[in-house]
């Protein structure tokens, strides 16, 4: 799979691979809303095409920007821990 990303960023480039994320993960937001105004086996598809989608551009953005991962890891693990709190404590701070 590397391989196939590597050639589309080669073939596209790294601005036109990053506004299609930025397409994509718009496409995603309006799925979600669809599907939750209408839940129903076409909107469900629907969402579930484009947050594949939207994890295809992820994994090509981590190729483009290797120092990213690292921190999208620290991100995780800090927002991972706020939500822990959030859950157990029932608070939003």
């Amino acid at each position: 799979m590397r391989e196939l990303f590597e050639k589309t960023i080669a073939k596209w480039g790294h601005r036109a691979q990053l506004e299609m994320a930025q397409e994509e993960s718009t496409e995603l937001a309006l799925a979600i809303r669809k599907f939750m105004r209408k839940n129903d086996t076409t909107t469900f598809d629907a969402m579930a095409s484009e947050i594949a989608d939207v994890e295809i551009m992820i994994e090509q953005i981590k190729i483009m920007l290797p120092d990213i991962q690292e921190k999208v890891y620290s991100e995780k693990e800090y927002k991972l821990k706020r939500l822990e709190n959030r859950v157990n404590c029932n608070s939003f701070e």
